[in-house]
Parts: structure tokens; sequence; C-alpha cells
């Protein structure tokens, strides 16, 4: 299976030490660059290790094939909704509640996180 991950939840998973869990629970993972770019510019402890745990998991998105439909979604948000459209993926990683609107608006399955720590 085939998960797209959004910034908040991997900062949470992160801060928590369990990227690990995801690579056990899924086959691939994958983060649009917008995403990539918002978890590795912090000084934060948690950037670094999601810089490295991310180094060969980001894509690019084909922003051409999309109609963007959503003003309340950042960049990371959307870019992640639309790859894993472009990518056919399994799961939606994502806990933002806005970000959650979006998908059901364009039919996509999430995966909520909560409570992780």
């Amino acid at each position: 299976m085939i998960l797209i991950a959004d910034s908040s939840a991997l900062v949470t998973l992160s801060i928590c030490d369990s990227l690990k869990l995801i690579d056990q629970l899924f086959k691939e993972v994958i983060v649009p660059e917008a995403v990539y770019l918002e978890v590795i510019k912090s000084d934060k402890p948690e950037a670094q290790a999601l810089k490295e745990y991310l180094q060969k998991k980001v894509r690019k998105v084909d922003m051409r094939t999309f109609i963007y439909l959503d003003g309340n979604a950042d960049e990371g948000e959307m870019e992640a909704m639309f790859l894993y459209k472009q990518e056919q993926a399994d799961k939606l990683l994502i806990d933002d509640k806005r970000g959650k609107k979006s998908p059901k608006l364009m039919e996509l399955i999430q995966l909520v996180l909560s409570g992780c720590c």
C-alpha cells in the first residue's frame, strides 16, 4: 500500500519517534515537495530527522492537471491531496481539520492521525 503524508502528521510521528511505524504499515511512503520543504525548514530536532527519513520519498506534483477548489488548505495539504490522486495511492495521512474537508470533496480516503503522544 502507498501512503501520501502531510506535514503535521509527520512532525507528530517524528516527535514521538514513530516514523518507523508507517514504514511497517505501508509498502511506500511518499510526500509532495511542498510538505518536504515545510518540515525541514525548522531548527527543531524533528526537522533533521524528517530530512533524513524523507530523503528518497519526495515527489513533484503536476499541478496543471488539477483544479484548485479549496481556499482553506495550505500548499502542502493541497499538494498531498493532488499527489494522492496522481500516484493513485491507497491512503492519505492528514490531520488538519480544514484539510479533512477537501479530501471529501475529492472523494479521497483519509487516515486521520490523532493522539499519538
